[in-house]
């Protein structure tokens, strides 16, 4: 009996590796992974060496390539922020002093203070690296570049660059900039010591801004559209480059309202201010579970009514501080994209400081997957960076041709233009179409194996756009196949000793059967 259920169980192993065994290779189709990552280290220097390089489109999908194998419900409201965490908290960070020369790269207006005009340091062009950089102090200057100061309206009528913009940044005055923490040290995070990291001299949030504006107008106060009929202060009071930054009774308000003010920056920041804070959402939580919640680093909500702003509080495990208002602040998200300023900050952040990104400047969408009232889910794979005019669902594709000759690539336009698609080597790849709508899929078939591009191009406001996605076709079979058959054939090893082992009592058997049939013959024969 043994035997039998060793010999039918053998079978059917080796049937399922060898026939069903493929089917099974991609197990992160049914397993969830958690997001992992690190957490916040302090660093007591400076690189010296400034890589001015833009991050690419397939580094930033691959920063949050671990929410790829969560569950659509774990890439979606206050579950991103949740996986968001981990992925932004393996960050370094740094003292409050140390911003002032941060902010000599990090908030540098490049077209005014190039790099190629660096005097303490030297720029080589070919690696677009600043080598051996010198940071400034309040005392020496050193390099002193202009620096892009939130809440000044370089724009206004009659106002000169050299009156709206900062160059002698060290001076940190009330005419002069001060480190603008957008989140508000007292809505969760201010130390008796004074600000320190991860929260505190988080660059996310931590930005050069006008001092009389920070220190009169926004101070503690919630963000806010303001009713213009009940300003208390107006920037433009105090300077015309000031112009569109206000502080007064919220324009939309609700039963919820604790406070009475609210404070409206100038158009042009609204959005950068929305997304710093969002950003601090996602970084800076509890959603977990696990702990850990101090004045360093905080739980930290955004909500839809005004606070009372009068007095300072601290977050718990339990209990989060909260920033408003939310309704306001999207609408200023949508009021005023992502601009290329966010976007190279956001990537010299990343590339020498701090080693974190904001994750609402490279996916905008993202906002409405948190906040919004739709089911929608984060995808990094796939989303649109940047809210960029034109995206292509995949930039890499790799391809087993024996096991599948087929996928599907779309792209989208953001004012819906047509997409025309070009294959640089036909050979070894055809399309079903050339041209598509915005958003449409075409279905891509491999002829044989081999390397090419695929280019997807539109023409939007006047000018052709192109982006394009790298293919490789491979003809031999993957390794997990393999291995199905190397089991398969272990298996069938085992049957044959099984089989071989039991051959002596089927020939005895045999033999016996035989012996059995000649004495009922005998038998027969005497009885007639």
């Amino acid at each position: 009996m043994f035997k039998k259920s060793l010999i039918k169980s053998t079978i059917l192993l080796s049937s399922l590796a060898l026939i069903l065994g493929p089917n099974f290779k991609n197990t992160n189709d049914f397993i969830l992974v958690k997001a992992e990552g690190g957490s916040p280290t302090y660093s007591s220097s400076l690189t010296t060496n400034i890589n001015l390089n833009k991050t690419s489109n397939d580094e930033i999908r691959n920063y949050y390539s671990s929410l790829n194998s969560l569950s659509n419900e774990e890439r979606s409201k206050t579950n991103l922020l949740k996986n968001l965490k981990p992925i932004l908290q393996d960050m370094n960070y740094f003292s409050y002093d140390a911003v002032w020369k941060i902010y000599e790269i990090t908030d540098r207006e490049w077209e005014l203070s190039p790099a190629s005009e660096t005097t303490y340091g030297t720029y080589d062009s070919t690696s677009n690296v600043i080598n051996n950089y010198e940071y400034g102090s309040s005392s020496d200057k050193k390099n002193d570049p202009y620096v892009k100061t939130l809440y000044r309206n370089k724009d206004s009528n009659g106002i000169t660059v050299s009156d709206a913009q900062i160059k002698e940044w060290g001076s940190h005055a009330s005419d002069g900039t001060n480190r603008e923490h957008i989140w508000c040290q007292s809505r969760g995070f201010k130390a008796d010591s004074g600000a320190k990291g991860p929260a505190g001299t988080d660059l996310h949030h931590l930005r050069s801004g006008d001092g009389y504006i920070n220190q009169s107008l926004h101070n503690d106060n919630p963000y806010g559209y303001v009713d213009k009929t009940s300003v208390e202060k107006d920037g433009k009071d105090k300077q015309p480059w000031l112009e569109g930054n206000y502080l007064g009774r919220p324009k939309n308000s609700s039963s919820e309202d604790e406070g009475n003010l609210v404070f409206e920056p100038q158009d042009s920041d609204k959005g950068d201010i929305a997304r710093a804070v969002f950003y601090m959402a996602a970084c800076y939580n509890n959603l977990n579970g696990k702990g850990g919640i101090s004045e360093f680093n905080p739980n930290l909500t955004i909500v839809d009514y005004v606070y009372d702003a009068k007095s300072a509080i601290t977050s718990t495990n339990d209990t989060p501080a909260s920033m408003a208002k939310l309704s306001d602040l999207l609408e200023w998200h949508k009021l005023d994209p992502v601009d290329e300023f966010e976007i190279y900050r956001n990537d010299l952040i990343y590339n020498n400081y701090q080693h974190n990104r904001n994750p609402f400047i490279d996916f905008p969408d993202w906002v409405d997957v948190v906040w919004g009232n739709e089911n929608k889910v984060a995808s990094p794979n796939s989303d649109t960076i940047h809210g960029s005019a034109l995206n292509i669902s995949n930039t890499n594709i790799k391809l087993n041709i024996k096991e599948n000759n087929t996928f599907t690539l779309s792209a989208t336009s953001l004012d819906e233009s047509d997409i025309t698609w070009n294959i640089l080597d036909e050979s070894i790849i055809t399309s079903d179409k050339t041209t598509s709508k915005s958003g449409e899929s075409v279905t891509f078939t491999a002829l044989k194996e081999g390397q090419t591009t695929i280019e997807a191009s539109a023409t939007i406001d006047g000018k052709l756009i192109k982006v394009s996605c790298e293919v490789i076709i491979e003809s031999q079979f993957v390794i997990e196949t393999w291995m199905y058959i190397a089991v398969g054939g272990v298996v069938l090893v085992i049957l044959i000793i099984v089989l071989a082992s039991s051959s002596k009592a089927r020939k005895k058997a045999k033999k016996e059967i035989k012996k059995q049939v000649k004495k009922q013959v005998k038998s027969k024969s005497k009885k007639k």
